[in-house]
């Protein structure tokens, strides 16, 4: 089942424009629209799947942060560089310790993260959606996984709370922020990490950009966007990175939507002109992990 929205998600904007017809590569080869507000400029899928129908667009072996599987070139070098980006996650996390290092990591997936955090001395939390997935988590961990934000106590304050590519799912972004404003203890951030709707890979591929990911994204954030959202609901950017892996993964995936072909050379030298574009120009990387804090 499909609902389609007559006003923007992020502020209400009623006036709402045709952006691009994307493709679902993983699940459905179905076409989804993606339509742009005029008001706040936000990207989001739109019709889309109803939250209790969204389920089956997930259910692929390819999917790889509920899956783990490694076949392929293109997992087995996600996998690769997943072990260098989860040092460089932790080492970023280093400047955020305050307090009692309580972590919650939001879309936990499989745990790595957490993992890697459990190991740098965080009291760490996880929540996740896919109870199969959670499980995962739960074994490598020992520790429960809460499998709804609801579930996790209102008493409980993180220094850090963290979403690492998830919020572009998230449909209820009004009781998640709600969530994120109540349980950071003071002085704590908030991680967001987040595809660039803005990044040279985006305009460079349009419709066969791999980080659309429709339905399964309902919103395509860019730094103008998220800053918007976050700032309504009373948080100030600190930082930006930009996660420069990205680049190269999401470049591989379109090349081989665009073409059928998996085009190793063409997509280094993509991503690495969208990270050159990015570094030399406003941070437009591919992907970006935005530092919130309280205002």
């Amino acid at each position: 089942m499909m609902e389609k929205l007559s006003s923007c998600p992020a502020c209400g904007e009623t006036k709402i424009l045709p952006f691009l017809t994307a493709k679902d590569y993983t699940v459905t080869h179905e076409n989804f629209e993606i339509t742009r507000c005029q008001a706040c400029e936000l990207l989001f899928t739109n019709p889309r799947p109803t939250a209790s129908e969204a389920s089956p667009y997930y259910k692929s072996e390819n999917y790889i942060s509920h899956s783990d599987t490694q076949r392929g070139i293109i997992n087995r070098l996600y996998h690769v560089v997943r072990n260098f980006t989860l040092k460089q996650k932790t080492r970023w996390i280093e400047k955020e310790k305050t307090g009692n290092l309580e972590l919650l990591d939001i879309g936990c997936g499989n745990g790595h993260f957490l993992h890697a955090c459990q190991k740098a001395g965080w009291k760490i939390s996880g929540m996740e959606l896919d109870p199969v997935t959670a499980a995962r988590a739960e074994t490598m961990l020992g520790i429960d996984i809460y499998s709804s934000i609801k579930n996790i106590p209102k008493s409980e304050k993180f220094n850090l709370i963290s979403l690492w590519h998830v919020l572009e799912h998230v449909y209820e972004l009004e009781e998640y922020f709600m969530f994120f404003k109540s349980q950071i203890a003071k002085e704590g951030v908030l991680l967001l990490a987040l595809p660039n709707s803005k990044s040279f890979d985006a305009h460079h591929f349009k419709e066969y950009w791999a980080a659309y990911d429709v339905p399964r994204h309902v919103y395509h954030f860019e730094p103008s966007t998220i800053a918007s959202l976050a700032k309504k609901h009373g948080f100030k950017l600190k930082s930006t990175r930009g996660q420069i892996f990205d680049s190269f993964y999401i470049s591989l995936l379109s090349h081989e939507y665009k073409t059928g072909k998996k085009k190793l050379i063409n997509s280094f030298v993509t991503g690495l002109w969208s990270n050159i574009s990015a570094y030399f120009g406003k941070g437009n990387y591919s992907s970006n992990l935005y530092i919130f804090e309280h205002v």
